[in-house]
């Protein structure tokens, strides 16, 4: 993992949102305000990955995705792709 692209984010929160998904298994939910890009954290081990957060779900992104994101510096703004990404997941979950 590319740690200049993890700390380019400005994250919403100073303490990211720690969220039980399973029983026992924990993450922290970071956002970033400015690309506005989800990630999650597995508590246990360290593990990121990209998210799509709804109203009342975290939808991992596929690994190609997350490996992207996870490599690149944050960039600074929504990118049309992200935003193209949301869309067909919003038509998905209707």
């Amino acid at each position: 993992m590319n740690r200049d692209a993890w700390t380019s984010h400005q994250w919403s929160e100073t303490k990211p949102r720690k969220l039980e998904i399973e029983r026992g298994k924990s993450v922290l939910q970071h956002h970033c305000s400015r690309c506005r890009r989800d990630f999650i954290e597995d508590a246990l081990s360290g593990e990121r990955y990209a998210v799509y957060v709804s109203v009342f779900s975290l939808q991992r992104l596929p690994n190609h995705i997350s490996t992207q994101w996870l490599g690149e510096l944050c960039p600074g703004a929504p990118m049309p792709f992200d935003l193209a990404v949301r869309n067909t997941l919003d038509q998905h979950a209707k």
